[in-house]
């Protein structure tokens, strides 16, 4: 299915460019009256460290990763300079224009239907325009179910992307307080180690605090709101 995925964010772009072209670009996600809440660089902001803040920092290297061959061994074949064209190509797609397609429509089909029609800011009111009053039936409950459960999906791979990041940089800076006190210890030289078991013991209780700690954080700014 991969090609069909690649095809229709080809398609998507396509019709979003059209739209920006076009005389429906001057749309607002509000009533024509109000005016924004936030200014442009706020709202830049937000949308960027929500959408792709944590992954673009744990796979910078992505490109390097597909080039080296490491965990899928799909270009191993190819010439040195057509792998590098390969790698640029795949990491653009992830984190170009095309990795923004799904945020833009969802973002802009549940404003429109949130803020200018006035409905609840749910994910089967996107679909009313093309299954009516429908959508307060058992095709809206799936439709709610199955966005619930995917942005679930979502969250908890940014998280935990983010918390093995956040725990191999304090590994990096005191190996000994995270990782075990004597996981860097030489058993050449006769000092005693942690076994691998203990040490990915360690490893995982270090990390569920730092789960604990962001979602502390994140609770207290939830609660307390943006402005």
């Amino acid at each position: 299915w991969t090609w069909l995925y690649i095809g229709s964010q080809n398609i998507w772009i396509g019709v979003l460019i059209y739209i920006l072209c076009s005389k429906y670009r001057h749309i607002k996600l509000g009533k024509d009256d109000e005016k924004p809440k936030y200014s442009f660089g706020t709202w830049f902001a937000m949308l960027f460290t929500c959408g792709v803040a944590t992954g673009l920092w744990y796979y910078t290297a992505e490109s390097m990763w597909h080039y080296k061959n490491y965990g899928s061994p799909r270009w191993a074949n190819m010439p040195d300079n057509e792998r590098a064209i390969h790698s640029m190509m795949v990491t653009w797609f992830h984190w170009g224009l095309h990795g923004w397609i799904p945020y833009t429509l969802v973002g802009a089909l549940v404003g429109i239907m949130s803020y200018r029609r006035d409905m609840p800011m749910t994910m089967r009111f996107c679909f009313y325009p093309l299954i009516g009053d429908r959508v307060y039936g058992w095709i809206g409950d799936v439709v709610d179910i199955l966005s619930i459960v995917v942005t679930l999906f979502g969250v908890c791979t940014s998280l935990g992307l983010g918390v093995r990041q956040i725990y191999k940089g304090l590994v990096r800076l005191d190996a000994g307080t995270y990782r075990g006190t004597n996981s860097n210890a030489d058993p050449m030289l006769g000092f005693t180690t942690e076994t691998e078991d203990e040490i990915a013991d360690i490893e995982t209780n270090r990390q569920i605090i730092i789960i604990w700690c962001i979602t502390a954080i994140a609770t207290v700014s939830v609660v307390s709101g943006i402005g």
